[in-house]
């Protein structure tokens, strides 16, 4: 019980610093927390090879079972989330200062620059097939671009006001989040708005609309045919490595669950407790903990087969897993 205790102050000790360096984040950038962070990852093929970014402004290609890694970019701002146009060879990513920035990944230029209004963005959401790349800013005003007819920023319904765009179908389905507790579905090319009625941040939209959802220290997969929350679940405990003896504890405290990504068959969770969590999707029950992050989770990214995950941290660490 001692020891769970001295656990328990530790983390809330590191947690009121976070606190402290995101209040100040405009005077002190992130590269004062640590400049080898990884902000963002993403797959440039089928598997094994991505991009990963960094606060203080690099990009750079590793590849699985590789120690090397090959700078593809650097720009003179901080760089938090990325998408990636393999036809164009093209890097969108998401600045403190430059707005949302292009890159060609061949030449490592920087070949845009998209302004935001008055603030900046930290997630992208983006669709190869129909070139749509959108994103949010923390005045709470969002921007719909397509990418294919020179980023024309697209005009958006009222009723989408101060909601955040978080993931875009091939269909032209844009799905938002943001405020009294609902998710918005407006089509682009229709014009169509449908409604759901839920509670948490959007995370990710599976081949059957249905959604997984983040509140706090719990997650929820939410069946759109139902329009219900079909069910809740924690992360059952917090793996902490002990180095000196070489061996996982597992402390009995839910800690935040941070964001996850959806399969056919299951779910992926990662979250403050460092562990990336699989679950069963249809029942909820856990599967299997994968605790290998030595540093809190910063990003995660799938194959579009769907047969590999990978997670970096923000100690520099990265993981593929064979799903």
């Amino acid at each position: 019980m001692k020891f769970y205790k001295i656990a328990t102050l530790v983390f809330l000790s590191l947690l009121f610093t976070n606190c402290k360096q995101r209040i100040t984040i405009k005077k002190s950038k992130f590269t004062g927390i640590n400049p080898v962070s990884y902000t963002d990852v993403v797959f440039t093929s089928s598997r094994d090879t991505v991009f990963v970014s960094t606060y203080d402004g690099k990009i750079y290609e590793l590849i699985n079972q590789k120690n090397n890694r090959k700078q593809i970019a650097a720009i003179d701002d901080e760089i938090y989330n990325m998408a990636y146009n393999a036809e164009k060879n093209e890097v969108y990513a998401a600045t403190l200062h430059l707005g949302i920035v292009v890159i060609n990944t061949l030449s490592g230029a920087l070949i845009k620059k998209i302004p935001l209004k008055a603030s900046w963005a930290y997630q992208l959401c983006y669709n190869q097939k129909n070139g749509i790349l959108a994103t949010f800013d923390f005045k709470g005003n969002h921007y719909i671009w397509d990418t294919e007819n020179d980023f024309k920023q697209l005009d958006t319904p009222a009723e989408l006001k101060q909601m955040r765009p978080k993931h875009i179908t091939d269909n032209g389905d844009i799905y938002f989040d943001g405020r009294m507790n609902k998710i918005l579905v407006w089509n682009y090319k229709t014009n169509e708005i449908k409604q759901h009625t839920i509670k948490g941040k959007l995370a990710d939209v599976d081949s059957e609309a249905n959604f997984l959802l983040i509140d706090g220290k719990e997650f929820g997969y939410y069946n759109t045919a139902s329009d219900s929350l079909y069910y809740s679940k924690k992360h059952p405990d917090w793996p902490i490595y002990l180095a000196d003896k070489d061996t996982t504890v597992n402390v009995p405290l839910n800690l935040e669950v941070i964001t996850g990504l959806m399969t056919k068959g299951h779910l992926y969770t990662y979250g403050l407790d460092k562990s990336i969590r699989k679950w069963n999707k249809p029942s909820g029950a856990i599967v299997e903990t994968y605790s290998k992050h030595r540093a809190t989770p910063s990003a995660m990214d799938i194959t579009q087969d769907r047969s590999q995950l990978v997670t970096v941290d923000l100690k520099g660490g990265i993981e593929f897993w064979d799903l």
